[in-house]
């Protein structure tokens, strides 16, 4: 089983540091004469660095571990090496005004080589421990700056593409009510005016009125026009670009990297436009990794819609496994495909599989939606 070891970090460190501290100060204990004193002072300052561990004490504090240190060392000399505790904590705390009592005690009681190296080495290492910990502060906060900022900006695209399909949406709302303004107000009106014009015309011709052949004229008139506004109007209905299978068969058929099959089932006249664009993207996606990641020999594309969900699935025979990454495009369409309620997933294993999956709205449910906004 393997083991995982705790990251070493700034505080990590300070309690390795003061550990080792107390270790070293217990085996000068043991190596002298043995004294009460001696234990009472090791398990004041192990409760002390306990407290620190356990609790954010005040920087204060230290003068504790000192005034336990200074009043020891007359009944124990080795206790003055136990300032470096302290001095650690003053120096990595910010405070090291706080040890001049310690300092005045040293100068008093002992001034020898080892104690001031001791010391020396206290206040280097709380020094460091401390100019590591800012550093990492820095570094934590610049982390979380660019996390919250990626969040944001993530949430910021989902309201995007989810805004882009309610305007599709309305679009589609607002250009059907154009329509029906359309076909009322022009086309109904020149219907009305040919049956009302045939409707005399079949009286004059009764009563053998020259002005019969008049109004027959009038009549081919209207309705030449009426004819002609509709074709207007299915122009206009008739999108530039075509949208739907067609445009599905016109991408598959100019992909030329190898041999590609289209199988489609269930009605595909039912998919509203704005799945249409998520499908589209999906497939040009597919299509492009295999060109790029997958030596692919043959390429099937499936098309499945039934009354509840419709299933895109690009795949490939290709050998090259492991290459696919999860780059800008994929995951684009995964927002894309989420603020529509949908899902992407890939699967490199063996070749190149991306599916689609996007849930449909029910025609009746949908329709009378619509109705009620019109």
């Amino acid at each position: 089983m393997a083991h995982r070891w705790r990251q070493l970090d700034p505080r990590t460190s300070t309690t390795i540091w003061q550990v080792t501290g107390l270790l070293l100060l217990t085996l000068l204990w043991l190596s002298g004469p043995g004294r009460v004193a001696g234990v009472v002072l090791l398990l004041l300052l192990t409760i002390m660095a306990l407290a620190r561990w356990r609790f954010s004490l005040p920087a204060w504090t230290v003068l504790l571990d000192q005034l336990f240190c200074l009043g020891t060392v007359p009944f124990w000399p080795g206790a003055v090496y136990g300032l470096g505790l302290p001095l650690f904590e003053a120096v990595r705390g910010g405070r090291a005004w706080l040890f001049i009592p310690g300092l005045l005690g040293c100068i008093y009681f002992q001034s020898s080589l080892p104690l001031v190296v001791v010391l020396l080495q206290a206040a280097l290492s709380g020094w460091v421990i401390r100019a590591w910990a800012e550093e990492a502060g820095v570094y934590r906060d610049e982390a979380d700056r660019q996390r919250r900022e990626r969040y944001e900006l993530e949430s910021l695209r989902e309201e995007l593409l989810t805004a882009n399909v309610q305007i599709a949406r309305m679009a589609e709302l607002a250009e059907r009510n154009r329509i029906a303004q359309d076909l009322h107000d022009n086309v109904g009106h020149e219907l009305t005016g040919a049956v009302l014009a045939l409707q005399a015309f079949e009286k004059l011709r009764q009563e053998s009125d020259p002005l019969a052949d008049e109004m027959l004229e009038h009549t081919k008139e209207r309705l030449t026009s009426s004819a002609r506004q509709l074709r207007e109007a299915a122009h206009g209905i008739k999108p530039v670009v075509p949208v739907g299978i067609e445009r599905f068969e016109e991408i598959c058929r100019s992909f030329t990297a190898c041999p590609l099959e289209l199988h489609v089932f269930g009605a595909t006249s039912d998919l509203p436009a704005y799945l249409w664009s998520v499908l589209e993207a999906c497939l040009r996606e597919g299509l492009t990794n295999v060109v790029r990641h997958s030596q692919a020999r043959q390429v099937d594309v499936f098309l499945d819609v039934n009354p509840f969900l419709v299933r895109l699935c690009v795949q490939n025979d290709g050998e090259a496994a492991g290459k696919a990454k999860d780059g800008v495009g994929l995951r684009n369409l995964r927002q894309r495909a989420r603020s529509v309620g949908g899902s992407i997933s890939v699967d490199d294993t063996n070749g190149f599989r991306l599916v689609c999956v996007l849930p449909l709205e029910r025609r009746d449910r949908l329709g009378d939606t619509r109705e009620d906004e019109a």
